[in-house]
């Protein structure tokens, strides 16, 4: 997909920082698998592996999180979540509030409006992503931050590992911290690298490492803490994302206050014309493009 967005210097380094933030904020509560807002990508077999033969294998621990968690007849009950916290980073100076609206067949809405008046929308509705900064005209987002926001958007998040990776290997026992940790090795079907560190103990995801696109457009290394498991409608959730980069910018830290789960208040997640027109455009390129090499 080459579509792309001009967004405002503010928006472009919010977008950026809440991508990769949330990249991992997705709990399990379930719909079927392979939403509509799962990342793009090939139809390669799904393949695991394990780097010694002491080691479990990686579906064994991405099994034993889902139990964790709460297990997939909780997990199946759940059909949205309506999520109410802050956010702490750049390029915000003061604390700013955040909600998020969050479908189980992937469409997904994120409000952060910060004290001083800043405020921004992010979304994603059947593939199709887009910002909207101060209440101005809808910006399409494409390339490598489609595919972070579409990776955040997966309603099951890590529970979707079968349909969200194309490869998984459990890779070394370790500490993070004070913990032990088991760290796994992902790769996306839309192409984007996870190490994922999951507590020996508890079964819980406590962190992940992916490469993100920073504000200036810059590949860097993010490393994500996840933190507070607190249970909501039986199911736990992490309440606490701490987000590192290896570029020294400033860190961002997001507080879950509060969730709410299965909601009937039917928020709307309408696409806007201008945003569908792109998105179908670029698709319309894209397929003549192929057709044209198949036919060279």
């Amino acid at each position: 997909m080459t579509t792309t967005t001009t967004l405002p210097a503010a928006g472009r380094l919010l977008g950026a920082a809440l991508a990769g933030l949330l990249m991992v904020a997705s709990p399990i509560p379930a719909a079927a698998q392979g939403s509509a807002a799962s990342a793009p990508g090939d139809d390669a077999p799904f393949q695991s592996s394990r780097a010694a033969e002491t080691l479990p294998m990686p579906e064994e621990i991405f099994e034993r999180y889902i139990e964790a968690m709460g297990g997939w007849d909780k997990i199946n009950a759940l059909q949205n979540r309506r999520i109410t916290g802050t956010f702490e980073g750049d390029p915000f100076e003061f604390k700013a509030s955040v909600k998020i609206w969050w479908e189980a067949d992937g469409r997904y809405h994120l409000n952060i409006r910060e004290p001083a008046g800043l405020f921004y929308d992010l979304y994603a509705v059947d593939g199709m992503t887009w910002s909207v900064v101060m209440g101005g005209e809808p910006n399409p987002i494409g390339d490598v931050q489609r595919l972070e926001i579409l990776d955040t958007a997966d309603f099951l998040g890590e529970a979707n590992y079968r349909n969200r990776y194309k490869e998984i290997e459990t890779q070394r026992e370790a500490k993070a911290g004070d913990t032990p940790v088991y760290v796994v090795k992902a790769t996306t079907r839309g192409g984007r690298p996870h190490t994922l560190f999951f507590d020996k103990n508890t079964g819980l995801l406590i962190g992940d490492r992916v490469p993100d696109q920073g504000p200036d457009g810059k590949m860097r290394l993010m490393t994500v803490r996840i933190e507070n498991y607190r249970e909501f409608g039986g199911v736990l959730y992490p309440t606490r994302f701490v987000q590192t980069f290896s570029d020294n910018a400033r860190p961002n830290t997001m507080n879950f206050n509060e969730i709410e789960v299965n909601a009937d208040d039917e928020h709307d997640y309408t696409v806007p014309d201008s945003v569908r027109e792109r998105f179908d455009s670029a698709k319309k390129a894209e397929q003549e493009a192929a057709g044209a090499q198949g036919d060279g």
